[in-house]
Parts: C-alpha cells; structure tokens; sequence
C-alpha cells in the first residue's frame, strides 16, 4: 500500500500540473519569450533613433529621398548604366 502511495505521489511529482515537465515546458517557454522580447526592445530603439533623425537631420531626409524615392536636387544630372550582359558566354575547354 505504502509502495502503491509513493508511486502515485511520484508520477504526480514528474507528470502532474505542477510537476517537473510542466516546470521544465514553463521555463523553456520563459526563455523563448524574454528573447523575443530583447528583439522587439531591440527594434524598437532603432525606430525610435530613426525616428529621432528623420526629425532633427534635414540630410538624412534627403539621403532617404534619394535612395528609396530616386529624388533628385534641382540641375543634378543623373548617370545610371546598365550592368553588362553575360550573353557571350565561353564555351567550356574540351
């Protein structure tokens, strides 16, 4: 009986809703959404630093412009080139 009783009380202990893998499953779960956590924390002080910049550095508004938008200042001429064809392609050597 006695045998019975601590083997009960040992599943209860390893399977139970407040046992070992439960604590185990918590505690990796834990782990899993402090990361994700540190990540967003992460992102959102690049925002906060882009957003800061795009507010205080007229530059910086134009370096945007001109990357994302193709913006260009007024009698700047822009050169753009096509990257070179790879039509001609070498016959392998027999």
């Amino acid at each position: 009986m006695v045998l019975i009783l601590c083997l009960i009380l040992g599943l209860l202990t390893f399977f139970g809703d407040k046992g070992v893998l439960h604590l185990m499953r918590l505690q990796k779960e834990l782990s899993r959404i402090k990361d994700e956590s540190r990540k967003v924390e992460e992102e959102n002080r690049k925002l906060r630093e882009e957003v800061m910049r795009l507010r205080n550095e007229k530059r910086y508004i134009e370096e945007i412009a001109r990357k994302e938008l193709g913006m260009v200042k007024e009698g700047e001429i822009i050169y753009q080139f096509d990257p070179p064809s790879r039509d001609k392609r070498e016959e392998p050597s027999k």
